[in-house]
């Protein structure tokens, strides 16, 4: 009987915190009602609300963008931030075309040895 009562309340437990967690749109729904988030959310779940790509393409331009600034404030301006990337420059291009040119050299050259000792 303990046993049985101790496994399901671990499982209740488990499944607590899955279901207590906000979705995007639950965020999004609270920042639309009055323009400013009212409930405090977790940092994974407001990462997961600015990332989501139904609020980013979808969600009124005004409340969209300003879900975002909410957001940050609410993770206090720097969290969740992600370092800046490099344009594309074509480096990675070059190096792709020049690793294959080279192969195909090397290619032509066994193939002509090859031939060479028959």
């Amino acid at each position: 009987m303990k046993a049985t009562f101790g496994i399901v309340a671990l499982l209740a437990l488990a499944f607590a915190t899955a279901a207590s967690a906000a979705s995007p749109r639950e965020i999004y729904r609270d920042y639309a009602d009055n323009g400013r988030l009212d409930r405090n959310y977790s940092k994974s779940d407001l990462l997961r609300a600015k990332n989501d790509a139904a609020i980013q393409g979808y969600g009124s331009p005004t409340v969209a963008g300003g879900l975002g600034d909410e957001i940050e404030q609410q993770l206090g301006g720097t969290a969740g931030r992600t370092g800046g990337t490099l344009p594309f420059t074509g480096v990675d291009l070059a190096l792709l075309t020049a690793g294959a040119a080279f192969l195909l050299m090397l290619g032509w050259g066994f193939r002509r040895l090859g031939r060479a000792r028959q």
